[in-house]
């Protein structure tokens, strides 16, 4: 019995050093990003400025003048802030078309995985998905033109290239136009709630969500400040103002004439990113540029960091639409088991 009592003791401490070893050397952060793209064709610069790619849809140069993907200006932006960190596990977009497709935004991260688009709506992750992509598309019937479709696409990221675990992930786009316009943009934040509600573990939102919260118009616009209360009703956190309190976190619009101060300078916060059961560790913008320079995008994105919950839930998603949880730590268990095999007992 005395045997047996030291080598459980000893079977347990192996054990257990060994798993602290695991779990160390696992990210204790991933960040997951987003991008208003603008299809890859960046926008012009004020005044007399030079502007190194024209206005258009073309990135071909043996059609014709080339936008800013064709210049190679998009891709620098998404190698710099996008790919070169490795915590970044996913980029959603918006505006993913032609040239800044999410297959060609995979190829040039070199990433493993897309969702393909509905109406330039993405996600694009480095070590792809647990599960199938699922979309819902979103109530347009009373804008002005309702076949201009906006969604919400939910995927399970990898947080890994094995997929040990993974992270539910959800990209959007919003728009309300007309005289009913609120009341679209409220419509849409309920829509996107309830389709949340299908993750049972931890969640994030990224999207351009077209909605502005302030005190006063700015530039001819006017704000909203009822449709993201629904967000905060149902327990989400917003990562700017959780990190960087008072600090305005603005990511449209470049160089419009006229707005912006300095003029050219982005002067509403559209593009959100907000978590349940998530708490964000810090936000960064990223594809700014000098005040009137010509820019990759129209929009700044964004890139969030989160803590590795304590429990992560994979991406099958159970005819009720709750997820089930990992095997990561199955897997830690079984990645140990060699050890224990080479390893003598104690005398």
């Amino acid at each position: 019995m005395l045997c047996a009592g030291r080598a459980s003791t000893w079977l347990i401490s192996v054990l257990c050093v060994a798993l602290a070893g695991l779990l160390t050397a696992q990210p204790r952060t991933f960040k997951i990003a987003f991008y208003n793209i603008r299809s890859g064709i960046g926008i012009q610069p004020l005044g007399r400025r030079a502007a190194p790619f024209a206005e258009t849809v073309n990135c071909d140069a043996k059609s014709g003048p080339i936008n800013a993907w064709g210049a190679g200006i998009v891709q620098a932006e998404l190698v710099k802030s996008i790919k070169n960190d490795p915590l970044v596990i996913a980029l959603g977009l918006a505006e993913a078309w032609n040239c800044g497709s999410p297959a060609h935004v995979r190829e040039t991260l070199g990433w493993k995985a897309d969702s393909s688009e509905r109406n330039g709506v993405a996600l694009v992750a480095r070590y792809g998905f647990s599960g199938n992509v699922e979309w819902l598309e979103l109530d347009t019937t009373n804008n002005k033109n309702p076949r201009d479709t906006m969604w919400i696409v939910r995927g399970a990221v990898c947080l890994d290239a094995p997929c040990s675990g993974s992270i539910d992930m959800y990209a959007a786009h919003w728009a309300g136009t007309g005289p009913r316009g609120r009341e679209t943009y409220d419509r849409q934040a309920q829509q996107s709630i309830e389709f949340m509600a299908k993750s049972a573990g931890p969640r994030a939102l990224l999207g351009d969500l077209n909605v502005f919260e302030a005190n006063a118009g700015v530039c001819g616009q006017q704000p909203n400040n009822t449709s993201l209360t629904y967000f905060r009703r149902a327990g989400y956190v917003d990562a700017w103002p959780t990190i960087h309190r008072e600090s305005e976190g603005y990511t449209g619009m470049l160089n419009r004439r006229g707005c912006g101060t300095p003029e050219g300078y982005v002067w509403k916060r559209i593009d959100y990113a907000w978590s349940k059961n998530l708490p964000p560790v810090n936000i960064q913008r990223f594809g700014g540029v000098p005040p009137g320079e010509a820019a990759p995008s129209d929009h700044l994105g964004i890139v969030v960091e989160y803590a590795v919950p304590a429990v992560i839930f994979n991406g099958d998603y159970g005819e009720n639409g709750s997820t089930q949880r990992s095997r990561a730590t199955e897997k830690q268990l079984l990645s140990v088991a060699p050890l224990l095999r080479v390893m003598p007992l104690p005398p």
